[in-house]
């Protein structure tokens, strides 16, 4: 069987996901929006204090202490999918997902969506499972990875101190925000867990058309929650430390609280699916929440410097992987 009569047996949802068919206007707001973000940036910060900054930036130490935290990473990140799958979809191994895993960071570069798009294609072909349904768990991750961030945010708001009066009307709509998101998260574990006791919501996960994108928040039980953000805990607090180091190389002093205080916003605004390989928004966020600590174009050079970085090394470990990668996708469409 070749592989376009495989995939015309695809479900049209599937279909739909796998070709990643956009309309062009779609695919450039993006590029759009980053460029919107940086002429606002440099409108505000001359370029050339930018330039200077950033020919200041220990980039070896940078490459010194990102290497590991990047290994940590896809440590971490292979482990917490494989643990996913093996309980909600199929029985693989951790050295089966570690080199895709790796792999994707590549793809990464590109677009987030697009690595995490050929990990659910992976498994779906490596073991069967339905496109859907593998889409589901990495969603079920990504949600997890969401309310990590939360967690460490809510210590660090737990333990502020009185800073300017701007940092704390900040602090104070964050402590409503959380309290909202947390709230909201309570409800989805209750709405399921009655949902589990529902002839109804079980054929509707069964035959609709997107009901398999579900399966994973249906199946899962409150400790499978506390579970995956347990095993990612570890990853975000090796970036803490890797960006607590990194900052102070580049002699600019953070407070330990205030950076687990407004950290997870940073990376919460570079995961907005609006600009480009999650610049734009994460130097903004860097800005409005460090530009205090530092001059404003001494906090915009790091943020690239740092940006930049982890993601070289994550594409130098990806690149190790890469052959093997290859060879085992090659394999699974000549299976196909």
């Amino acid at each position: 069987m070749s592989v376009s009569d495989g995939q015309s047996q695809v479900p049209p949802a599937t279909q739909e996901v796998l070709s990643g068919a956009t309309p062009r206007w779609k695919r450039i707001i993006p590029y759009i929006v980053t460029l919107l973000i940086f002429t606002l940036i440099f409108w505000r910060i001359p370029m050339s204090r930018v330039g200077a900054a950033l020919a200041n930036v220990p980039i070896v130490k940078f490459f010194c202490v990102f290497l590991p935290f990047s290994a940590v990473y896809w440590v971490v990140d292979s482990f917490c999918l494989t643990w996913v799958v093996r309980r909600f979809n199929a029985p693989l191994r951790l050295r089966d997902i570690m080199p895709i895993r790796a792999s994707m960071y590549l793809l990464a570069l590109i677009n987030t969506n697009l690595g995490q798009g050929g990990v659910a294609w992976y498994l779906h072909r490596k073991a069967g499972i339905p496109f859907l349904e593998v889409l589901s768990s990495i969603l079920f991750i990504a949600l997890m990875e969401v309310y990590q961030l939360f967690l460490f945010s809510t210590v660090g708001i737990v333990f502020h101190q009185s800073g300017s009066p701007g940092q704390n009307e900040i602090v104070g709509v964050m402590r409503v925000a959380y309290a909202v998101a947390w709230l909201l998260l309570v409800v989805v574990i209750v709405l399921f867990a009655r949902a589990r006791h529902s002839d109804r919501m079980r054929a509707w996960i069964s035959t609709s058309r997107f009901g398999p994108i579900a399966r994973t928040f249906f199946a899962a039980r409150p400790r499978d929650y506390v579970t995956v953000i347990a095993i990612k805990a570890p990853s975000f607090l090796m970036s803490l430390m890797t960006q607590y180091l990194a900052l102070s190389l580049y002699g600019i002093i953070v407070p330990f609280l205030k950076l687990m205080l407004f950290l997870p916003l940073v990376f919460l605004a570079a995961a907005l699916p609006i600009g480009v390989a999650h610049l734009g928004t994460s130097q903004a966020a860097w800005l409005l929440f460090f530009s205090a600590n530092a001059p404003s174009e001494k906090i915009l050079a790091y943020s690239l410097a740092a940006h930049f970085t982890f993601m070289c090394c994550n594409a130098l470990i990806g690149l190790c992987f890469l052959r093997r990668a290859i060879r085992e996708l090659t394999g699974l469409e000549a299976t196909a």
